[in-house]
């Protein structure tokens, strides 16, 4: 019996049980749920139907709804809050079209990073028709380049697992660089972590995104025309209501739904074509007026304005 197909026999997790094996990350069963994972990974990318990826974009099919998860960056306790509230493991094992959409930054900063991204994948493992997981700004490769210092995801790895860490990081790297960059519904909705720019041209853009994986991870929404320099990152651009507006059309999409940075307001930008989404609590320890939240939305009716997606955790 193949792996792939023992893939799918698993035995039904409950939520706490799926936490409880997040929060002990023991060494071997990380491992094997990179490598389950990344194999996963691997056979969406051979499909030509229902969730799917093709180069560096997912597919979501008509499937009921989808809650949306912003940065999450070592957030444990947030993470757990969303799931409680929006009821996902039960919904899923009843049988309701329910999809679980990741916007990226799992890693770096936070005090519980292995735990996050050991959930994260654990929730892919156990759910892998219902989560889609993509890539942000800080799962790149090398490691290294993310974040550095005490509070990176290589130190955490290094210090809980000493060299065999080693190993887990090889596995992470090929696990990273299968992450889509953005995410595609058939009812309007793009879904990328950081932006857009007016190097988006076309469906085709997304699939073969090498030159553009700066762009979709670091750039930000601004009431500017056209883009400028990101200067306050240093890397991916400022673009404006008019650049989105064009890449929106030629991706055939209504709306994008986007991570990356804290709000203090609704989210809502461009007359309701963008929504920014941030799920970490961790911010609140330098700035209380910040919104903390996750997206729910139809992905069977057509999405032709983001109001009423953002909900308050």
């Amino acid at each position: 019996m193949s792996k792939l197909f023992m893939f799918y026999l698993k035995k039904k997790e409950t939520l706490n049980s799926l936490l409880d094996v997040a929060n002990k990350s023991e060494e071997e069963r990380f491992r094997e749920t990179v490598k389950a994972v990344s194999e996963r990974l691997g056979e969406e990318r051979a499909r030509e139907s229902g969730l799917r990826i093709r180069g560096d974009l997912a597919y979501i099919p008509k499937h009921g709804n989808a809650i949306v998860v912003g940065d999450l960056h070592g957030d444990l306790n947030s993470l757990e809050r969303i799931l409680r509230k929006t009821n996902f493991v039960e919904r899923v094992d009843k049988g309701e079209k329910l999809m679980l959409v990741f916007l990226g930054d799992y890693i770096d900063r936070g005090p519980k990073q292995l735990e996050v991204l050991n959930m994260v994948l654990g929730m892919k493992r156990n759910f892998p028709e219902n989560v889609v997981v993509l890539r942000g700004n800080h799962e790149v490769t090398p490691l290294s380049q993310s974040f550095s210092g005490e509070e990176s995801f290589l130190n955490k790895l290094v210090g809980r697992y000493g060299y065999d860490g080693v190993n887990i990081y090889r596995g992470l790297e090929l696990l990273f660089d299968r992450l889509p960059l953005a995410a595609k519904t058939e009812n309007g909705i793009l879904f990328v972590h950081g932006g857009v720019s007016e190097k988006v041209k076309g469906e085709a853009s997304l699939i073969y995104a090498l030159e553009l994986r700066e762009d979709l991870t670091w750039s930000d929404p601004r009431n500017i025309s056209g883009v400028a320099p990101n200067v306050e990152r240093g890397v991916g651009v400022y673009f404006g209501k008019d650049v989105l507006e064009e890449v929106l059309k030629s991706v055939k999409c209504n709306v994008l739904i986007r991570a990356h940075e804290p709000v203090k307001d609704s989210g809502e930008m461009f007359d309701g074509k963008l929504l920014t989404v941030f799920s970490s609590g961790m911010y609140k320890n330098y700035d209380k007026d910040y919104r903390v939240g996750y997206g729910y939305v139809s992905l069977e009716r057509e999405v032709e304005n983001v109001k009423g997606i953002l909900q308050p955790l």
